[in-house]
């Protein structure tokens, strides 16, 4: 054989290797083609052909309908699984929602019943607390179905202790009648160091408590359920023109019986009559017979023993001051109070309204 014709029979051989190969890539390409198609439809669900479909219906030139037909159906199974999916996350979701609302509302409501019965239970235990604190406290009160307590004294205008003198002779005593009230502790504990005062108008004065020995010039405690008496003050029994009268009428015989013959002492007559010049000083008319008085803080009941209102200035102070145990007759038809004051109960306040002369025969001449 020729060189010529040996090359020819090359060139035919090569030609047939490179039509072999290239049916084979072909072959391969479009079995790729169909296997990477459905795989990205069922993966993404897409719409349009993939490359290599593309590919592969070029070299084919006809469309895969079996195939579009099954992708199809993927799509639309894929969809409806989708949806159904989203459709039970939803109710899901919906559930959820609603079994916290209902939980935090039952919680709240729950919370709200439990706050209502705690404020409920805590007013009740606060009340009661305050009930037992207000029970357990002294409570001071004044008894007016049994105020006021009266007991009558007599006072002396003057008294003389001088042997040398007739009995009946050595002293005038002046009847008074005195007021107290009863003052209860209606509470649980005892009201220590409680303390009278008597207000007329814009004056105070101290009062003192009655005991059965002597009057109480400090603090009285009053035990629980207890009562005790406090004086207010003492008015005179019958007219104080009368009791006038027959103060000079026995002042008168005094001095008779001083300067008389059967008095033979000089040196003792002349004290007496001095003595005698000052009752007569002192008692000039019926306005200087107290009407009304009070306790003096050393002596208790009595009838002041000096000279009242000497001077203009003094008289003035009649009308403004409350001395010399004396309750000027200018105020005692002012409003009155009775106050009673304790360590540890609450101040006690009555209003009452002293009058100038006694209601009764008994002598009460106080009016709440």
């Amino acid at each position: 054989m020729s060189t010529e014709a040996r090359q020819r029979l090359h060139d035919s051989l090569q030609g047939i290797k490179t039509i072999l190969i290239l049916s084979s890539c072909f072959v391969l390409l479009s079995h790729l083609a169909t296997s990477t198609h459905s795989s990205l439809a069922i993966s993404s669900s897409l719409n349009k052909l993939g490359p290599i479909q593309k590919i592969t219906s070029a070299f084919t030139g006809t469309k895969p309908s079996a195939n579009d037909t099954r992708l199809q159906l993927i799509r639309n199974n894929v969809a409806a699984n989708v949806e159904k999916i989203k459709n039970i996350v939803n109710t899901t979701l919906g559930d959820v929602r609603n079994t916290i609302k209902r939980t935090i509302n039952e919680t709240r409501n729950a919370l709200l019943g439990f706050g209502i019965k705690v404020t409920e239970i805590g007013s009740i235990v606060i009340a009661a607390i305050a009930t037992i604190t207000v029970i357990r406290q002294p409570w001071l009160r004044l008894d007016k179905t049994h105020s006021p307590l009266l007991k009558r004294i007599e006072l002396a205008a003057y008294d003389i202790d001088d042997t040398h003198l007739p009995l009946n002779l050595r002293t005038f005593k002046i009847s008074y009648s005195i007021n107290r009230v009863v003052v209860r502790n209606r509470g649980w504990k005892a009201a220590k160091n409680c303390k009278g005062i008597l207000k007329i108008g814009d004056e105070e004065v101290k009062v003192y408590w009655y005991t059965s020995t002597s009057f109480e010039k400090d603090g009285m405690t009053i035990n629980r359920h207890s009562a005790e008496y406090l004086d207010l003050f003492a008015i005179v029994d019958g007219e104080p023109s009368e009791i006038f009268n027959s103060l000079s009428e026995h002042v008168s015989k005094l001095k008779d019986y001083v300067n008389g013959e059967t008095f033979t002492d000089a040196f003792l007559r002349q004290g007496f009559n001095a003595t005698i010049h000052a009752l007569s000083n002192r008692y000039k008319s019926a306005e200087d017979i107290p009407r009304i008085i009070i306790q003096d803080a050393a002596d208790g009941w009595n009838i002041a023993r000096k000279q009242y209102y000497d001077t203009v200035k003094e008289a003035e102070s009649r009308r403004s001051l409350m001395t010399d145990s004396n309750i000027p007759i200018e105020r005692i038809k002012d409003i009155t109070k009775v106050i009673v004051t304790s360590e540890n109960a609450r101040r006690l306040q009555e209003p009452m309204t002293i009058l100038d002369r006694p209601a009764d025969i008994q002598g009460t001449a106080i009016r709440f």
